[in-house]
């Protein structure tokens, strides 16, 4: 069983709508108050949920919160988990506090109160969605299956046998060392099942499966034209085809998050694929012995994204153009 823990997320990622302000459209809610009128949210899962840190439809947190109209919701559902417009998540809680109807939206990774800000206008304050805009997608970290094989200077591992310290192969030729890396197990059914991608798809010599928002790295003139670059990372999820590449149903899935000393490109099977990239996700989706163990091996380093990373739906506007990456990785 996994015991509850509580997750400390941003003053400027959440805001909260109640009364009048709750459903003020169909399927829309408004800020009560900007979101820097909040402060001190927590989120604390429920002991037994099989996997508190994928934000699903339908599971409770309990929810509290200090500022402008403060509160505490007990049994709060999460009725919207999608990713967020310039990267991150956003998930919607709704319950009650003193009878009246609440709802809390979170957006980890993402600036909420930047974005407000920038789309607010005297005569028309911005909305939020409560509903999923994006069905296929729940907010989560990324992360390899366990039989995985990875390259390393002594040949493929699976991911589910490498250890920190270890050093592993990257697409640029540079063997990089394992600084950490974290598992959970899982149901593989539903949001959660692995993308299955068939040999060749992606640069892969032998079938390969990826956690659905583990992002892949393609080469496409569509994401040159649109995006200004021609390799790009995309989540896994969005590369499915409902036919060779697609969600494979699994009772129990491991998945396994490698941490570098920098954010690089992994071989997996050959396809070429992103090691962990920490942020904001890591503060807000790993329980407190997680973050302390990052944060000491992190210590000064810096991380950037190797490649320009896009979103779900700009990716699957470029999937069908694309050119498969497939490099091989030599040591001396």
């Amino acid at each position: 069983m996994v015991a509850s823990f509580t997750i400390d997320g941003g003053d400027n990622s959440f805001a909260v709508a109640t009364g009048s302000n709750v459903g003020i459209v169909a399927g829309q809610s408004r800020f009560d108050h900007p979101p820097n009128s909040t402060t001190d949210l927590q989120i604390t899962s429920k002991d037994g949920d099989p996997d508190p840190r994928l934000f699903e439809v339908g599971d409770t947190y309990d929810i509290t919160w200090s500022g402008h109209g403060g509160g505490n919701l007990v049994d709060a559902v999460v009725v919207r988990s999608d990713a967020a417009p310039g990267g991150g998540g956003a998930i919607v809680f709704e319950g009650t506090d003193g009878g009246e109807t609440v709802q809390v939206i979170w957006t980890p990774d993402f600036d909420l109160e930047n974005w407000y800000w920038t789309n607010y206008g005297p005569s028309n304050p911005p909305n939020f969605y409560t509903t999923d805009q994006d069905p296929g997608y729940d907010h989560e970290y990324i992360c390899f299956e366990k039989s995985t094989q990875i390259a390393t200077p002594r040949g493929y591992v699976r991911a589910g046998q490498l250890k920190v310290g270890e050093t592993v192969c990257t697409m640029g030729g540079v063997a990089r060392e394992i600084l950490w890396i974290g598992r959970k197990t899982i149901s593989g059914d539903g949001a959660s099942a692995p993308v299955r991608f068939p040999k060749g798809s992606i640069g892969n010599f032998a079938p390969v499966k990826l956690s659905p928002q583990h992002r892949v790295l393609i080469s496409s003139n569509s994401a040159e034209l649109h995006f200004g670059e021609r390799e790009v990372l995309v989540p896994a999820i969005a590369l499915v085809d409902g036919k060779r590449i697609r969600q494979v149903r699994k009772d129990i899935v491991v998945y396994v998050h490698i941490l570098l000393d920098r954010h690089d490109i992994l071989l997996a099977q050959g396809a070429p694929c992103e090691s962990l990239m920490p942020g904001d996700a890591i503060e807000t989706l790993l329980d407190e012995g997680e973050r302390a163990e990052i944060h000491e091996v992190i210590k000064d380093r810096e991380y950037r994204l190797i490649r320009p990373a896009l979103h779900r739906h700009e990716a699957e506007v470029i999937a069908q153009d694309r050119d498969i990456i497939k490099r091989e990785t030599a040591f001396l």
